[in-house]
């Protein structure tokens, strides 16, 4: 799976409208856990791409850190970059799709080696 900038955790790091939203309001601790990603890892669970921006003010690249550790500590394969400059939904980073960002459109090209790498993915 590709995870670009996700919602993945509803705890302490959750983007609050998505979280209220799936939950029907006001989440119970019970919400919070089934909707925390982080927490339903298993070897059934898919090899994953990640990346996150650190400036990313709409979701908290928190999200990406802990499903990244989660998946860490249950052996399942994942590659996981985090930038340091963008901001939320930037796509694949360039002038045709927003705001272009040399160094972050660099995810899609490492997306495509990683796939290559795991599956025999030619991009």
């Amino acid at each position: 799976m590709v995870l670009c900038y996700a919602v993945l955790t509803a705890g302490r790091f959750a983007h609050r409208e998505s979280i209220e939203k799936v939950s029907g309001g006001s989440p119970t601790p019970e919400q919070v856990h089934f909707f925390s990603l982080e927490n339903h890892i298993s070897p059934r669970t898919p090899p994953a791409f990640l990346w996150h921006t650190v400036e990313d003010d709409c979701v908290p690249v928190e999200n990406a850190l802990l499903f990244a550790a989660a998946l860490q500590s249950r052996h399942i394969p994942f590659e996981c970059h985090i930038y340091q400059k963008g901001g939320h939904g930037m796509s694949l980073c360039t002038r045709e799709v927003g705001t272009p960002s040399p160094h972050c459109a660099t995810w899609f090209p490492l997306c495509a080696g990683w796939l290559d790498g795991l599956f025999g993915f030619r991009a």
